[in-house]
């Protein structure tokens, strides 16, 4: 038996690519650290540029106080940090960065470097480093503020880099962390471009609501009730979502701590507490919520990364979370019986008080106002009943029934059917998708998809990114038979839509499709952008705002049987599960 290798202190170097794994995940990480320590300084205005999703490249310059040479060198420094000075600050941490950790952390796994300068100072500041060795310091010329330039990420740590993902894939990661930071910080100007295109430019907006229309469109903007409500110690501010304008992901829905991105599990119970009687399960309504609460009663210190934190009286955070939410969806006169659950003291004003008016301001090119809303408008399924609604028609060879029987629902969301061999549970979304593709593919192969003219013609405002998406695949989305023409600033007329999705509101299906076009990225084309529509679609007609009847269940059993890949949606997920009568026997113990 050998004997145990000897305690040894570790090098700095690896001190600092250990670190490393815990505080830089990806280069979405190497953003966020960067934005916040620009906040820090007092920035204005932040320019950000990636270069192939942020992998080749993450670029962040502010205009904020700057560094002299020696603070330069001490920060990137491990533990170096100009906003703790003693153990106490830690419990009540005002700051968004304090461990001094991160700068040192992304030198030490990337190709770095840094050039600031104050105000007034005779010449700036050069760094550069190479995976954690520094290369070489000198004077440079330079505006006031910070340049940090992170390339090729993880180049000296192969193991790391190899689970990097795509770039599109990590770009998305990007602008969601970029989206975070320009919500939290709405008084600072933010440019984000990537492979030198322009992705977003928002000037420094006079409240949240101006910059969530920035981002997310007027509609979305219009459809947002004010949040304003506090138990004396914790304030709620901010907006939520009527029901309606929903989403399958939690990408509209986000959190501020004191003015930090981050999330806690007492928060998230709260917000789908708040939400469970006026919203069907796995959809979430936009949330724009701000929690406020002395510094001494949060810890920050809690996640390498900051993005969670713990509260020290969670019980009442979550109550007044709840209350605030409650109060905002329900035009402030809460459901009889909702107020006793959650007791509270008088609410009183907090920072966010609400403009006068919530609703969107008119695009200025646009002579037109954006429609009424329309989401909750019940889609048109063209799904003829059955002749016989106790029996479906003979299916096609490839379905996974011959005859069967609808039992009933599960959950609202799922459908049991009995057939000869057991049981089928259906999900109606995922098969209306898979239903609404092999159409859409059908009609695309013939040459021609058919549309249904809209009378009247609606007007959609979308964000100016959303927009730029738009215009720039009018044509494919002419091909996949949507009449879409631009109608002035970020606003576009909608006068058409496929034949079999044209019950559905076409403002938040076009919103969904400028969303699934830039995902998309350079690699737009027909192969992601049939599979987008149908999941688009069968998001926004099938199961969402009521339950199907059994006349349209049975008609959506008949036309899953007849496609030719009934098991699987589009995007892979399952259609139905089969549970044979074998199977139930062996679970019964019947074998």
């Amino acid at each position: 038996m050998s004997a145990p290798a000897p305690i040894r202190v570790l090098p700095d170097a690896v001190i600092n690519q250990i670190a490393a794994g815990e505080v830089v995940e990806r280069p979405a990480s190497v953003l966020k650290e960067l934005v916040e320590n620009a906040i820090d300084a007092g920035a204005g205005r932040i320019e950000i540029d990636v270069v192939d999703g942020g992998r080749r490249l993450v670029r962040v310059r502010d205009d904020g106080s700057g560094m002299d040479r020696d603070n330069a060198l001490l920060s990137i420094e491990r533990h170096a940090t100009s906003k703790l000075r003693e153990l106490k600050d830690l419990d009540s941490i005002a700051t968004l960065g304090f461990r001094g950790e991160a700068l040192a952390a992304i030198a030490s796994v990337s190709q770095f470097s840094l050039v600031t300068n104050r105000e007034g100072a005779a010449a700036g500041t050069e760094i550069l480093i190479f995976g954690g060795k520094i290369q070489d310091v000198r004077d440079a010329g330079a505006p006031r503020g910070t340049d940090v330039a992170v390339r090729n990420l993880f180049f000296n740590v192969p193991a790391r880099r190899k689970f990097l993902r795509s770039a599109p894939t990590e770009f998305t990661h990007v602008r969601q962390a970029f989206l975070l930071e320009a919500l939290a910080h709405v008084e600072v100007e933010f440019v984000l471009r990537a492979d030198d295109a322009d992705v977003y430019r928002l000037p420094a907006a006079a409240n949240l609501l101006d910059r969530v229309r920035d981002l997310y469109g007027a509609e979305v903007a219009g459809h947002l009730r004010p949040i304003r409500f506090g138990n004396g110690v914790v304030d709620v501010g901010g907006y939520a979502g009527l029901p309606p304008f929903s989403r399958l992901d939690r990408e509209w829905q986000v959190v501020f701590i004191n003015g930090r991105p981050a999330g806690s599990p007492v928060l998230n119970f709260a917000v789908q507490n708040a939400y469970r009687d006026v919203l069907v399960g796995g959809r979430y309504a936009p949330l724009f919520l701000h929690v406020d609460l002395p510094a001494d009663l949060v810890d920050v210190n809690v996640h390498p990364a900051k993005k969670e934190v713990r509260f020290r009286r969670p019980t009442e955070v979550r109550d007044v979370v709840v209350e605030a939410i409650r109060l905002a969806i329900s035009g402030g006169d809460l459901p009889r019986g909702k107020r006793d659950d959650f007791p509270r003291e008088p609410a009183r004003p907090t920072m966010f008080a609400a403009p006068p008016s919530v609703a969107p301001a008119r695009p200025a090119a646009a002579p037109a106002p954006v429609p009424p809303p329309v989401a909750a408008t019940q889609p048109k399924l063209d799904w003829a009943p059955p002749p016989v609604p106790a029996a479906a028609p003979a299916p096609a060879a490839a379905a996974p029934w011959a005859e069967y029987r609808l039992l009933g629902r599960v959950g609202g969301q799922y459908v049991v059917l009995e057939t000869a061999d057991g049981l089928v549970l259906m999900d109606p979304r995922s098969a209306h998708e898979r239903v609404l593709y092999e159409r859409l593919l059908g009609a695309m192969e013939k040459g021609r998809v058919p549309a249904q003219g809209l009378l009247p013609p609606a007007t959609v405002a979308v964000s100016p990114t959303q927009a730029a998406a738009l215009r720039k695949h009018l044509e494919l989305l002419k091909e996949l038979g949507f009449g879409v023409a631009e109608f002035g600033a970020d606003t576009f007329l909608v006068d058409a839509l496929p034949t079999w999705i044209a019950g559905v509101a076409p403002g938040p299906l076009l919103s969904d499709v400028a969303d699934g076009l830039l995902q998309g990225g350079k690699g737009a084309a027909r192969d992601w952008a049939l599979p987008l529509v149908a999941d688009v679609a069968g998001r926004q007609a099938v199961g969402l705002q009521r339950e199907l009847t059994d006349a349209e269940l049975h008609a959506l059993v008949r036309d899953l049987s007849q496609t030719e890949m009934p098991y699987t949606s589009p995007r892979g997920k399952p259609t139905v599960i089969l549970l044979g009568m074998r199977e139930l026997n062996r679970k019964f113990g019947r074998e």
